[in-house]
């Protein structure tokens, strides 16, 4: 999946002209909100797992191929998904993954060009453990956006006090930013609510009021994280 052009899709979109003050902080909003993103998909993912065909060789067309040169991979918490449109090589994935690996429930999905190998069950204290940190990982994200808020809004009053701008041209760039804020923090909790389902399965449950109202969205981004 290009998750760039997926991500195109939550990123704030101005109904008018952004002031250039306004413009340049949604550009760096923007980036912290992707890099939450990525942060937050491979939360519970271990870097032996996402490694695992590192030396792989599979047998295609009866020559001997470095199997990531033909798979991508993916890793959740309880299962790593291989990838490829070639039906000879996810055989010789799945042949590797449990000849050489040990692996037993391992699923072919073939419409999909999918192999599912899944892994021991996490138990409940390390599901909150994950969950946990998400929400950390959320809190620094807000904290960083917020420091991009207050820097912004300094240059803005120098801005003022330098005559580069006007009041009139200051308060709207104080309005835009506010939106562009909110827009990121509000996409972003998503995010960190959808990570946290996933984890936490039926043990999930959304306790704040901010949280219980955000929660219906959860399934819009659901596709990001599987």
């Amino acid at each position: 999946m290009d998750y760039e052009f997926e991500l195109e899709k939550f990123n704030f979109k101005a109904k008018t002209e952004l002031s250039s003050f306004s413009d340049a902080c949604e550009s760096r909003l923007r980036d912290r909100f992707h890099n939450l993103f990525y942060d937050l998909r491979t939360t519970g993912t271990s870097e032996e797992n996402l490694n695992i065909l590192q030396s792989a060789k599979i047998t295609i067309d009866n020559k001997p191929r470095r199997a990531l040169d033909l798979v991508s991979i993916t890793v959740e918490p309880e299962q790593i998904n291989f990838f490829s449109s070639s039906g000879q090589a996810l055989a010789g994935v799945k042949e590797y993954m449990i000849s050489e690996k040990g692996f037993k429930k391992v699923i072919e999905d073939p419409r999909s060009g999918k192999i599912t190998v899944k892994l021991p069950k996490l138990t409940f204290e390390n599901k909150m453990e994950l969950s946990d940190s998400i929400d950390g990982k959320y809190g620094t994200f807000q904290k960083n956006i917020t420091g991009v808020k207050a820097q912004t809004g300094t240059q803005i009053r120098a801005g003022l006090t330098n005559e580069f701008i006007d009041g009139k041209e200051a308060t709207k760039a104080g309005k835009e930013i506010d939106l562009i804020l909110n827009h990121y923090k509000k996409w972003g909790r998503i995010f960190a609510l959808c990570k946290q389902k996933l984890i936490l399965g039926r043990d999930f449950k959304a306790t704040k009021d901010e949280d219980i109202s955000l929660e219906k969205n959860i399934k819009t981004v659901l596709y990001l994280f599987q």
